[in-house]
This record gives C-alpha cells, structure tokens and sequence, in this order.
C-alpha cells in the first residue's frame, strides 16, 4: 500500500505541474489588449462673413476688428479658399484702398486679417503720394467705389530715417531714391534736429502720414467725392512690436 500511495502522490505531483506549467505558457502568450483609439478629427474653422461695409465709418471699423484679431492671434483668415478665389475672377469688391510703406514687415491684408479682393493696397517705401499711386487711389475710389483710404506708416521707417539724414548723405543714394526721399523731406521741417534719433523717427513717421493724408484730401477728384460725403481719408501708424494700427487725430 506504501508504494501504491507513493506512485499515485508522483503522479498527482506531475500533473499538478503540468496543468501550472501550461497555464503560465497561455498567460504568456496571450495577446495584450489595447484600448482601440480612434483618430481625433480637427474641428472645422468657424467662417464668420461679415456683411459688406456701407460707409467709411464701418469700413474703418472692419478694419480696426481685423487688428485687433491680428494684435490677439486669432486670425479667421477668411476669403483665401479656391471657392472664393474663383468668385472673384470676373471682378472685385475692395471695401477700403490701403496706402502703405513697402517694409516686409507691414503686409496690410495680414494686420487687418483680410483676404483676397478685401483691400486695395498700393504700396511704396515711405507711404508717399506721386503721380502714379495717386491715379491707383483715384481709381479705386472713382471705379470700385471704396470708402475708406488709409494711409499707414510705421515705426522705424527706413524711409523717412534716410529723409532725416543730411543733403550730404541722401546725395550717397541712388538718383532714384534720392527723388524719393525728396517726397518725405518737406513733412520732416520743424522736427527739432537736437532730439535723439528714435524720437525724431517717430515724429517724422508721423509727419509723413499727415501730409500724405493732406495730399489725398487735396486731389481735386478725391476732394469732391469727400465734399459729397463719400470717402474719408485717414492716417495711422503700424507699431512693430505690438502688432497694433493706431489712428492718428
């Protein structure tokens, strides 16, 4: 009976090893599950369209919520798609003419969060009024009946740094930027030359606009579409650092 117990405990034992063994091969190798994790759809932009300004007053006010939009980060970037692009094949509807600096660090329809056939922009180093962006503003405003024309300039101007310079300096630049320059000199008079060179900057700036904006006014076909009530003529100045457009009185 002895050996009878024993051979049957041996036996007992090695199957009680066996099943072990073959359940911690099957924990082993059972596949390890996952979480099933579904690709996350980026939410569509939200497209505000903003009805068409009637008049230079909310012209200028599209305007200044486009900056603002720039100055916080929160572009819509609306009228950029191929849609909207093919609407305007067969014309155009600017609601406002832009006069601006050709400084790479000014693009209007970016700082007013515009997009394509929103703005009419002609751009020349110094914001300046010459014959030919005249007759660009004129048109815009005789044939596309825009309201509004801003004349913007900005800190730190190259332009009007060079109008700042001695006759002796300017005559160093080439013919054609000399005639250039020769359109900002006469806004920079009174300027006191004892001031620091940032601060002359900043008033000449200034300066240039008003008397670009001076210039529009005094278009004999501009004049009368303002005497008429309507198109309004304004100046402001771009600041590098904030983003912001301020209007000038």
């Amino acid at each position: 009976m002895t050996k009878f117990y024993s051979k049957a405990q041996k036996l007992r034992t090695v199957w009680a090893f066996g099943a072990i063994s073959i359940c911690a091969f099957l924990i082993c190798c059972k596949p390890e599950t996952t979480a099933e994790i579904k690709p996350q759809t980026a939410a569509a932009p939200t497209t505000v369209e903003e009805p068409a300004p009637k008049n230079a007053d909310e012209a200028l006010a599209r305007l200044l919520r486009g900056n603002e939009r720039f100055v916080a980060g929160s572009l819509r970037a609306n009228h950029q798609s191929a849609d909207w692009r093919k609407g305007l094949v067969g014309d155009q509807h600017p609601f406002a003419t832009i006069l601006s600096c050709s400084d790479s660090r000014v693009p209007p329809e970016l700082l007013f969060d515009a997009g394509f056939g929103d703005l009419f922009v002609n751009r020349v180093a110094g914001n300046i009024v010459d014959t030919d962006n005249l007759g660009s503003i004129e048109y815009a405003v005789d044939h596309l009946h825009t309201p509004l024309v801003l004349v913007m300039g900005h800190e730190g101007c190259g332009a009007v740094t060079a109008a700042l310079g001695s006759a002796s300096e300017q005559t160093k630049e080439a013919k054609e930027i000399q005639g250039l320059l020769s359109h900002i000199v006469p806004a920079l008079k009174g300027i006191d030359p004892k001031l620091g060179i940032k601060e002359r900057v900043a008033l000449g700036v200034e300066a240039n606009v008003r008397r670009s904006v001076q210039m529009l006014q005094n278009s004999s076909d501009l004049k009368e579409k303002i005497d008429g009530g309507h198109l309004k003529i304004v100046g402001g100045v771009y600041e590098l650092e904030t983003g912001k457009v301020r209007l000038l009185n």
